[in-house]
């Protein structure tokens, strides 16, 4: 099958990178971030990932509680990711400067077609050895009605399949959700698996490299998960906001607070009661 090629647009050329992302879902952009930005970025989380006040995830517990002090190089990478998740909660100033940057609200407004909000901020670390994710869409998770999310995916390493790009299948976001299995339980969260079963064989994924400070924008319902770092020496660091418009009515309570793009919090906008694509009683869940 033949691969889709995705190609990277200046944030200049709005009609370009409009109609790509209509097509594949996806769209890779340089210039979100000016050099100055994104050292800035660099340092913040080179800083955070040793503060006392970071909150950092492996296993889905904060890192710090589930190794009582142990220090990176210490926990098991292949069992878990290592990122902060919401680092925009315990430090506004600088990480929103970031989020609500007026050049990713620009292409967030092209894109949605109308006003963007704020929902998540994650940053990954990935260091050497670390797994990868499996095959998922963020709004099987974000629940965000009655549009969907967009990610905003900002490489600070050069990001390739050695130390674990993203997979991508571009137009898988004009099919709705995928579902899990009934009978699946968690081990989509390892690299090589899937949430989605079964997985539709239309979609083949691809491998989609972003170099530093270019920024990979994606639907909410693209099919997408990462290979794991393979490399002796490299990181796959990343910035990573998710947002929906201002048209949403509900979105996963996860999520909540959701802010403007001027940081205020937009208090009309409901929390997910239950059920959706998939029935049953799912409220959706961190990614």
């Amino acid at each position: 099958m033949t691969q889709t090629e995705i190609k990277t647009f200046e944030l200049a050329d709005r009609s370009a990178w409009k109609a790509a992302f209509d097509r594949d879902g996806l769209v890779r952009i340089r210039g979100i971030y000016n050099a100055r930005e994104l050292d800035a970025i660099e340092q913040f989380f080179d800083n955070y990932i040793d503060s006392p006040e970071g909150v950092l995830e492996n296993r889905g517990v904060p890192l710090k509680q589930a190794f009582k002090g142990a220090t990176l190089e210490q926990v098991d990478r292949t069992q878990g990711q290592v990122r902060a998740l919401h680092p925009h909660r315990s430090h506004p100033d600088p990480v929103n400067r970031w989020y609500l940057h007026p050049n990713i609200a620009r292409v967030l407004g092209g894109l949605f077609g109308k006003p963007a909000l704020a929902a998540q901020t994650m940053y990954y670390y990935k260091p050497p050895g670390s797994k990868g994710q499996g095959m998922h869409q963020d709004n099987f998770y974000l629940l965000v009605k009655p549009a969907t999310c967009i990610g905003a995916w900002t490489a600070i390493d050069d990001a390739d399949e050695a130390n674990g790009c993203l997979w991508m299948a571009p137009g898988s976001h004009r099919e709705g959700i995928f579902c899990p299995d009934k009978d699946l339980t968690e081990p989509w969260l390892n690299y090589g698996d899937t949430h989605i079963a079964p997985y539709p064989r239309q979609h083949r994924p691809q491998p989609v490299p972003v170099k530093r400070g270019e920024t990979l924008f994606f639907h909410g319902l693209v099919i997408h998960g990462s290979g794991p770092n393979r490399t002796e020496n490299r990181w796959r660091r990343t910035f990573i906001g998710h947002y929906c418009d201002e048209a949403t009515e509900t979105i996963s309570e996860f999520y909540h607070p959701v802010l403007n793009m001027q940081g205020e919090t937009v208090s009309e906008i409901g929390v997910h009661a239950g059920g959706g694509p998939c029935g049953g009683e799912w409220r959706g869940k961190a990614h």
